[in-house]
């Protein structure tokens, strides 16, 4: 199989998991309103690619009944539930992959209305309790922990809700029904704890870059990179002092918004690597400084 036709298969695989998770969060408390059909609707807009998917017809028909008719979403669950199987990973993905990027939709489907209720968090938190062979994950290590009072006091008071929002919104764009963001980032107003924002230089320094930028090229990255006497590999090894994620991510990551570097970069911080991670922002502030 060619890499081309392994990207498109792999690529429509991890757009069916999306949705499958996405729905998982609009029905995870029981209650679907018009806001959420409408995210439905811009979802299948921004990602025009799912008319490709298996069975997405069926699919789509239901939604438009919908519209009308929020509840007519909960009495078709069962046959929606059956049409979302339908998408879940092949061979192309092993489980653990398919399930994270349902849990990208799944954090998608829960905020696409731009509120986040007790129920919600409730159900969420059992969710990743049943789930826990993801706990390598940086989506779930991240929400999970944030959920801890919950699972102490079995009550959710407005910080966690407030906590849980904010991990979120760094994946999906909250105040745009949800959808992944392009990459995962941080910044100095929400800081994301697995980026570095501290002062570095590029002399002497080993950089690998992961993912698109609107700015340069990755030729163009490297020239300016060497030009400071650092140092650029593609390949991320241990050797690698600073992973720069660039904006613009990449359609082929493991996931929406991060792919395999990423993960890798942070289990090897977990084992006290001195590896670190930099927004394309931050970077580029040093770069020009």
């Amino acid at each position: 199989m060619s890499l081309d036709v392994f990207n498109a298969k792999a690529n429509q695989n991890k757009l069916g998991n999306l949705f499958l998770g996405f729905f998982e969060g609009l029905f995870i408390d029981g209650r679907v309103h018009i806001k959420e059909i409408e995210a439905l609707i811009k979802w299948v807009e921004h990602y025009p690619q799912s008319v490709d998917l298996p069975h997405f017809e069926t699919l789509y028909n239901l939604l438009l009944k919908a519209i009308e008719d929020p509840e007519f979403l909960l009495q078709k669950q069962k046959e929606i539930s059956e049409i979302m199987d339908k998408f879940k990973c092949s061979d192309y993905f092993i489980k653990n992959t398919c399930d994270i990027q349902r849990l990208h939709g799944l954090i998608a489907g829960i905020v696409c209305d731009q509120t986040l209720n007790q129920d919600e968090i409730f159900a969420l938190n059992q969710w990743l309790k049943d789930n826990d062979h993801l706990e390598e994950d940086p989506i779930y290590t991240e929400i999970y922990s944030k959920l801890k009072p919950v699972r102490v006091n079995n009550a959710v008071d407005d910080k966690t809700i407030n906590l849980v929002l904010s991990t979120i919104n760094r994946y999906v764009n909250y105040d745009n029904f949800g959808i992944p963001k392009l990459a995962v980032s941080s910044c100095v107003e929400d800081q994301n704890p697995d980026f570095y924002h501290g002062r570095f230089v590029l002399d002497g320094f080993t950089f690998c870059l992961t993912g698109a930028s609107t700015r340069n090229t990755k030729a163009e990255w490297k020239e300016a990179i060497e030009a400071n006497n650092g140092y650029f590999t593609d390949s991320l090894t241990k050797k690698v002092n600073y992973l720069v994620i660039c904006n613009k991510g990449n359609p082929h990551w493991a996931h929406m918004s991060y792919g395999r570097k990423f993960e890798q970069a942070l289990k090897w911080q977990k084992e006290g690597e001195r590896i670190r991670i930099l927004t394309e922002d931050d970077f580029v502030k040093v770069l020009e400084g």
